[in-house]
């Protein structure tokens, strides 16, 4: 019989306007361990972020992880749940519940598996030397696990704080049959050179905003005796957090662009979804575009329509021509491009051609509309 598991990391689950659909998405991982007969369930870190760990964030984490006994839990705390003076980890966990709390390796052997687990926990800030530069302690059973919240190299988002980094090679090198990781909130898979999967980032389980859009999952996997490893994944959050950028420039009336609005959306997203609209292009300058209105009638969980991308259909050029009829409006437009075309940069060159936007927006007597603010 092949060993199963299940895997999920990065829940970040704490009080907050998300915090149902956390728990629920956390609940919905768990049960996935009893329906699919798991023997082992892996937590590489971030169950919680400690600045915001409540009690009833720790009870209801110990509770779920309590109601799959006896199947076995092993959790690796991250940077964001780790062993802090007053972390929840400290206190009495269930029984099927193992906490790793040495910041070096440190296995843990289960004979009636053949299986060792190897794990470490964050403390502090995190741990961030190179720890798979060098050799790691394994199990002395045959099928041996790594457990571990770490910084993949050529993969780190640029908002991510680096912790334990590692490089493909250097995790391979290691020779564990699969390796849990945690802290990349995607999902990502590392084969060796057979092609077989050695270890996964399973990403987080609920997407929280519009860096964690789509599809978001928990693993559950089999070893077989062999040591080779199959995971698929699983998508247990209720709704998904869904972007969609829509080109809007062609649209001659507001009828046109809601249209556009609308054919987007209805591909993009389910009813259950939270979705952020962001309209982009240029837009003949009397159409009137009532946001408010559009998304008070969209069947959605939530909706959001922006026009941070959308510019009026003006002739900058042509408006710079002196005019008579409006000579400080043709000024400024040709004061700015000047400005326009001497700036150092490109980031430049956008807040000036956003400046000369809102002041024709002003002197057109529009609107105001904040622009290229995701």
């Amino acid at each position: 019989m092949p060993m199963r598991f299940v895997q999920f990391a990065d829940t970040h689950i704490g009080p907050g306007e998300m915090a149902n659909d956390l728990r629920l998405a956390f609940a919905r991982a768990c049960a996935l361990a009893v329906e699919h007969k798991a023997d082992l369930v892996l937590l590489p870190g971030d169950l919680f972020d400690y600045e915001r760990a409540d009690r009833d964030t720790s009870a209801f984490i110990v509770d779920a992880l309590a109601s799959i006994g006896p199947i076995r839990v092993f959790v690796a705390p991250g940077n964001h749940d780790s062993l802090n003076p007053g972390s929840p980890y400290l206190a009495r966990w269930p029984d099927n519940v193992h906490i790793f709390e040495a910041p070096e390796f440190e296995n843990l052997d289960l004979p009636d598996l053949d299986c060792s687990i190897t794990g470490i926990a964050h403390a502090h800030r995190g741990i961030t030397d190179r720890l798979l530069a060098s050799p790691v302690p394994a199990g002395r059973f045959s099928t041996r696990i790594l457990l571990f919240h770490g910084s993949r190299d050529g993969y780190k988002p640029s908002e991510k704080e680096t912790v334990i980094p590692f490089s493909d090679a250097e995790l391979l090198a290691q020779g564990f049959t699969y390796s849990a990781i945690g802290h990349y909130h995607s999902f990502a898979s590392i084969p060796d050179a057979r092609g077989v999967t050695r270890a996964a980032y399973s990403g987080c389980i609920q997407g929280r905003g519009l860096d964690e859009v789509g599809e978001k999952f928990a693993i559950v996997g089999e070893i077989d005796s062999e040591g080779r490893v199959r995971i698929d994944k699983v998508e247990v959050a209720q709704r998904r957090i869904v972007r969609v950028d829509v080109d809007v420039t062609g649209a001659r009336d507001s009828g046109g662009f809601f249209a556009r609005i609308d054919e987007a959306v209805l591909s993009a997203a389910r009813k259950q979804d939270a979705v952020y609209v962001f309209a982009r292009g240029l837009l003949p300058l009397d159409i009137d575009i009532d946001t408010a209105a559009w998304e008070s009638r969209q069947p959605h969980f939530s909706v959001s329509l922006s026009l941070s991308g959308v510019a009026p259909d003006y002739d900058p050029d042509a408006i710079a021509q002196q005019s008579a009829a409006s000579p400080l409006r043709s000024a400024f437009v040709a004061e700015m491009l000047e400005k326009q075309q001497a700036a150092s940069d490109e980031a430049e060159r956008a807040m000036l051609r956003d400046a000369m936007y809102y002041g024709l927006f002003a002197l057109d007597g529009r609107r105001l509309e904040p622009r290229d603010v995701d």
